[in-house]
């Protein structure tokens, strides 16, 4: 029983991606649309709320559906109306198994797509869309295909991939990620990864990104897109690209970015007048502790100095961010043992992380808050506890009045303030002693 202004995960998972949606998907990708226990729209919600449950097992998800839950997405098979839906986890398991990886990509697209139609000013008086790019590795199980697809490092076991993610500011919602093998001979980079990013961003965006994007090939990609960057560059390539201007605070000169002859070696289709215009500034500014840096940074935007060290000083936010999607959400390490399965599980991922993140802003909407001042873990624990109350409210009034109670609970999650240093500063602390190497005993002798 959805409201028609607040919503809770399960609320706005289904007025984004209703069934009218799934039906015309399954049509489009020539899809069976028999009648079964594990329908489409339901095998996506299993998926998302597998991340979202600490948990994450198949037998937790196939017991909401054993239990009736959720209401809303249960098909009127006969073994559902007659509640002898089988505690085993075999029919889920070959559902997700047999979804095609498409349908969580249009999925996730789309719930972003109705979750992003309100956001806040990333400055006053100024509305354009800004996304913040990081990237990050993740670790799976050691099988056969992830080691071949997504080899381990030289020294380890464990297959990894880098995955790139574009957040947007204000919202702090996520893009649907690119990734590739971080290691062995089909290696991807941060900076390759930005360029298939890229094109799904909505048009007119900013890109702003640390040190590590603050590259050519970057900047020119996004401005042949038509997007603005506000990237952040090492010292020396701020020398580079300023061709012996004096890079002193203050800086703020018209300049044209062209490729270093290292950059076209490893980029040998770039055009012969290859070149970026935009600014480049140079400005110190104090950081947290009280110590003082010199920020460089490059871009296309016409805004004053000052709105863009503003702007650049929120790029921080990103890292808590990522920490909610690797932690919070169990991506630090993913379980799927296959390529394909481990594609589906990262989109879904996101898909949980912003449901959760679009119920931080209404309640931060809702009670004049910040929402970035709200804790991603505790709210995810508010929402995952709401869910079961929510789908077994039987009257509007009661729905309502459980809705709102939830999102007064996720607006008191509120983080500490840290606005001085630490009272106790960090520490860092060596690691343990080593175990022996295991020594083999020589052959005996005959």
């Amino acid at each position: 029983m959805p409201s028609s202004d607040l919503g809770g995960v399960l609320d706005l998972y289904g007025e984004a991606v209703p069934e009218h949606f799934f039906a015309s998907l399954e049509q489009e990708l020539g899809l069976s649309v028999r009648r079964r226990i594990f329908t489409l729209p339901l095998v996506v919600w299993l998926m998302v709320s597998q991340r979202l449950d600490p948990k994450a097992t198949l037998s937790t998800s196939v017991q909401q559906v054993v239990q009736h839950r959720p209401r809303a997405l249960l098909s009127k098979h006969k073994r559902i109306r007659e509640g002898t839906v089988s505690c085993h986890t075999g029919a889920y398991s070959d559902a997700r198994q047999a979804m095609p990886l498409a349908v969580a990509e249009k999925v996730a697209d789309r719930v972003l797509d109705h979750l992003t139609q309100s956001r806040r000013e990333a400055l006053p008086g100024w509305s354009r869309r800004v996304f913040i790019l990081d990237g990050s590795s993740l670790e799976m199980p050691h099988t056969a295909e992830l080691v071949k697809a997504y080899p381990p490092h030289p020294k380890s076991h464990w297959p990894v991939l880098l995955m790139l993610v574009a957040q947007e500011l204000t919202t702090a919602l996520a893009e649907r990620p690119c990734w590739g093998p971080m290691y062995g001979p089909e290696a991807v980079s941060e900076q390759a990864l930005t360029e298939q990013l890229l094109d799904r961003l909505p048009g007119d965006s900013v890109l702003m990104g640390d040190s590590n994007f603050g590259v050519f090939s970057v900047a020119l990609a996004a401005t042949q897109r038509g997007h603005d960057v506000l990237l952040r560059l090492q010292p020396n390539r701020a020398g580079v690209v300023g061709r012996g201007l004096p890079l002193q605070s203050g800086l703020d000169q018209q300049v044209c970015w062209r490729p270093s002859a290292y950059e076209r070696k490893k980029h040998p289709d770039l055009p012969a007048d290859a070149c970026v215009r935009g600014r480049l500034i140079a400005q110190q500014v104090k950081t947290s502790n009280g110590s003082s840096v010199t920020l460089y940074l490059f871009t296309s935007l016409q805004l004053t100095v000052e709105q863009l060290v503003e702007l650049y000083g929120q790029r921080w936010k990103v890292e808590t961010d990522l920490r909610s999607l690797k932690r919070t959400v169990e991506l630090q390490v993913l379980h799927c043992r296959s390529a394909n399965m481990i594609a589906k599980e990262l989109v879904l991922a996101i898909v949980g992380y912003n449901l959760v993140r679009a119920v931080m802003n209404t309640a931060a909407t809702q009670y004049n808050l910040d929402p970035r001042r709200l804790s991603f873990s505790r709210s995810q624990d508010v929402v995952n506890a709401a869910l079961p109350g929510l789908d077994a409210a039987t009257k509007p009034a009661e729905y309502q009045a459980r809705l709102r109670r939830m999102l007064q609970l996720v607006s008191s999650c509120k983080l500490p303030n840290r606005n001085g240093r630490r009272s106790t500063p960090r520490e860092v602390w060596g690691h343990g002693c080593k175990f022996t190497k295991r020594k083999v005993a020589p052959p005996a002798k005959r």
